[in-house]
């Protein structure tokens, strides 16, 4: 059995929004640093945009 998530509601919510489109939500740069260091998001890329790690896309879909 996989170790339980340290996740918050704002923090999985705002797994559906990265990476950031034109036109959706922004989600707050502190907030966007937190799944950073969770592991839920990598780092900015050349971009600017973060997007999700495996394990951000697991939690995001519903499977951890």
């Amino acid at each position: 059995m996989p170790d339980p998530i340290d996740i918050t509601p704002e923090e999985r919510a705002a797994l559906y929004f990265l990476p950031p489109s034109v036109g959706g939500k922004i989600v707050p740069e502190e907030l966007q640093q937190r799944l950073q260091d969770k592991g839920f998001a990598t780092a900015p890329r050349e971009d600017g945009r973060r997007w999700l790690t495996e394990l951000g896309d697991e939690i995001r879909r519903g499977r951890r």
